[in-house]
C-alpha cells in the first residue's frame, strides 16, 4: 500500500474512512460511495457497493414506472 504525503509539509496524510449505514462495513473516499449524504433528516453513509445497489434499484423502479404510463 502506497502512503499518501501532503507535498507542503511532508506529513503523512491520514485516511479517513466511513461506516457503511447499510451493511456496516468500512470504506475510504478513494474507494468511491457516498461519503454523508442525507436521506431526509437521517444521515447516511453508503459503501461503492450498496450505492451502487441503490442506483440499480431506482433504475428499476423508474423504468417500471414509465412503463405504467406507456400502457
Amino acid at each position: 500500500m502506497a502512503k499518501i504525503l501532503d507535498i507542503n509539509t511532508g506529513k503523512e496524510k491520514k485516511i479517513e474512512y466511513f461506516k457503511c449505514s447499510i451493511c456496516d462495513c468500512k470504506f475510504s473516499e478513494q474507494e468511491g460511495g457516498l461519503q454523508g449524504g442525507v436521506i431526509g433528516l437521517i444521515v447516511v453513509w453508503f459503501c461503492p457497493t450498496c450505492f451502487s445497489g441503490l442506483l440499480d434499484m431506482l433504475e428499476y423502479f423508474r423504468g417500471r414506472d414509465e412503463e405504467e404510463e406507456e400502457e
